[in-house]
């Protein structure tokens, strides 16, 4: 589980309201929103709890700090808390906060595949009319984060800060819309040989090789790339400082006007990148510009149109205000005809800029960019399969503990029912399917089947079930889930055998027989590889591939090193598997899988510190064990 802040940036846009409006707008999704809460509040309906909480805002005149807290609760993919569980959380992190007695309204989202709870909090005491600003919020709601995990059975999540400020910004955008940063590429494809240099000009020349350059700015320093995009070196590492570089190599040296050419740049792409990713990343990008470009033309024709018609309005205004001046009347009369002329005239022209303004609006909301996730979700939606498998390569998904049919897929693709109707794709490429009042959702691997779903439903769900799975499929759920699917199986006379999740872990299957029973059926269970050695040869390979145009590179060797003493030299990931870099005397770095638990113990150590291997285990040469 985890809680956090969303801070608002401007203070002054910090709206109540506007919040509301958002957490609780179902944007055209049936699939979206949960359980609305009011609490603290004299009024049980939202909009009308709105209106109060403003109005508790509005007493309070003296501070000019945001008013509005927006805090976000998430689960882990597949787990599902029951509403007074929500609640009970909710409060728990409310009152740690010190928000116990103030006026909030949450909202739970079910349109992702994590279950999340946004809680708009007043931060005026309805009462004291006093503003509260929690300090190190972040520490409060970790702390009661790992409690609540213990007391609801939750999935424990390491609730340690570990990157703060511009790196955490960058981390944030790649997993957020999934293009990778600047910063994160500088850090996952240049830091080593960053680090490995010896002075200014071995620096320079290292930034060079990636199409970067090293710069001042202020008082620190900025890396560059030619594009003129730029971050600050302190964000790539502390070691990469000015203060820590000055102390290493002396007074800052610029770059000379030796060139050095360039074998890599950095160019934004999707941060999972395989097979046919680069041409949906293509697809994507060109419909983006044409976007930009229909909204520009747009606009500029828009432009003109309303400069057009305040043209014609006040030269009708001009031939109007003539004929009045040449009337054979009295001064009076001129004066009042005068001045109905000026009020069409500005009624006229207010309506010609509303006009333009709601035209306006209209065109960028028409021509909205989309992130890149988002477009892979909406193509998926259209039955695109590229943009569907892309998204389910984001990362591993965890099993859902929900009332699900899973199996061996056999049909890949969308396997859409015509009775069903797609009511959004999430941006791991799950697919939900509406049937009435409940949801289907396909992962892929598993169908998930929302509680109470009817008769039907589960049917077209079983219907699907086995044109993806085939005749074998896997069921979890509660008990009545399972009796009511063997039912419908049997009710159907479906040729079908299911096999029970909980025995299939343990290496048996199941099968219905003609009564729709389970019962027992041996099978053999396939050994588990370790990813770790073919881990080990990726990464060696991907580095003396580099080392042929990168002689500052160091030779990598996999395995265990026979030198007694070495030094930490940093981590990797490949895939889902973890490596120990580890520098020899030979001035070579040994690459060694680890797992997670020591992947945890060694980030304490520091770079370049010596380090001792013994029997998969890192002891320090001060003889602390690891």
């Amino acid at each position: 589980m985890i809680a956090k802040h969303i801070p608002m940036k401007v203070p002054r846009r910090s709206s109540f309201r506007d919040l509301v409006a958002y957490i609780t707008h179902a944007k055209d999704r049936q699939e979206r929103i949960g359980h609305v809460k009011v609490t603290n509040c004299h009024q049980s309906e939202a909009r009308d709890a709105v209106h109060e909480v403003l109005a508790t805002q509005f007493r309070n005149r003296r501070a000019c700090s945001d008013k509005t807290y927006h805090l976000l609760i998430s689960f882990d993919a597949g787990e599902n808390p029951l509403p007074d569980a929500l609640q009970r959380i909710e409060a728990a992190l409310c009152e740690a906060l010190g928000f116990g007695g103030h006026q909030r309204i949450s909202a739970v989202h079910t349109d992702t595949d994590n279950l999340h709870v946004h809680v708009a909090i007043n931060k005026i005491h309805p009462q004291k009319l006093t503003i509260h600003n929690p300090y190190c919020d972040y520490n409060a709601l970790g702390t009661v984060c790992q409690k609540l995990e213990l007391a609801y059975g939750l999935a424990q999540t390491n609730h340690e800060t570990r990157t703060r400020g511009a790196r955490s910004m960058a981390l944030d955008m790649e997993h957020v819309a999934g293009v990778e940063s600047l910063l994160g590429w500088i850090r996952r494809e240049c830091l080593t040989e960053l680090r490995y240099a010896q002075d200014w000009a071995a620096l320079h020349e290292a930034l060079g090789w990636s199409g970067l350059a090293l710069q001042e700015k202020g008082n620190g320093l900025v890396i560059s790339d030619r594009e003129g995009r730029a971050v600050k070196a302190s964000s790539v590492a502390r070691e990469l400082s000015k203060a820590q570089l000055v102390k290493r190599f002396g007074p800052f040296e610029a770059n000379s006007e030796r060139m050095v050419e360039a074998v890599r740049a950095y160019r934004m792409h999707p941060v999972e990148n395989s097979a046919g990713t680069d041409e949906l990343y293509q697809r994507y990008q060109a419909e983006q510009r044409l976007k930009r470009e229909v909204r520009t033309r747009s606009l500029h024709e828009l432009r003109h149109h309303k400069h057009d018609l305040m043209t014609r309005t006040k030269a009708q205004a001009r031939r109007k205000h003539g004929l009045i001046k040449q009337l054979d009347c009295g001064r009076l009369s001129k004066s009042v005809l005068y001045h109905q002329a000026g009020t069409v005239l500005q009624a006229d022209m207010q309506t010609i800029h509303e006009q333009y303004r709601a035209g306006c609006k209209q065109i960028v909301q028409d021509a909205k960019p989309l992130a890149w996730f988002d477009w892979l979700a909406s193509q998926a939606a259209m039955n695109d399969e590229a943009a569907l498998a892309a998204l389910r390569r984001r990362k591993h998904r965890a099993e859902r503990h929900a009332n699900c049919l899973l199996g061996i897929v056999r049909q890949h693709g969308v396997a859409a029912m015509p009775s069903l109707t797609v009511d959004h794709v999430t941006k791991q490429g799950t697919i939900i399917y509406r049937d009435g009042e409940s949801a289907i959702r396909d992962s892929g691997e598993c169908l998930e089947v929302s509680t109470g779903t009817t008769q039907a439903g589960l049917e077209i769900a079983l219907s699907m079930a086995m044109q993806r799975f085939g005749s074998r499929i896997t069921l979890s759920g509660d008990a009545e889930f399972r009796r009511h699917v063997l039912h419908t199986a049997n009710a159907l006379k479906l040729s079908v055998t299911f096999t029970d999740r909980t025995q299939r872990q343990s290496g048996a299957l199941t099968r219905t027989d003609s009564q729709g029973r389970l019962s027992p059926h041996h099978g053999a269970a396939s050994p588990d590889s370790s990813p770790g050695e073919d881990a080990v040869k990726s990464y060696i390979a991907e580095r003396e591939a580099k080392r042929i145009s990168m002689p500052g590179i160091p030779r990598h060797v996999p395995g265990k090193p026979e030198d007694k003493e070495i030094c930490y030299a940093g981590w990797r990931r490949v895939g889902s598997q973890l490596l120990l870099l580890a520098k020899t005397s030979s001035d070579e770095i040994a690459v060694i899988p680890m797992d997670a638990l020591m992947h945890a113990r060694v980030s304490h150590v520091k770079l370049g510190e010596k380090i001792m291997l013994n029997d998969n285990t890192i002891v320090q040469s001060r003889g602390l064990k690891l």
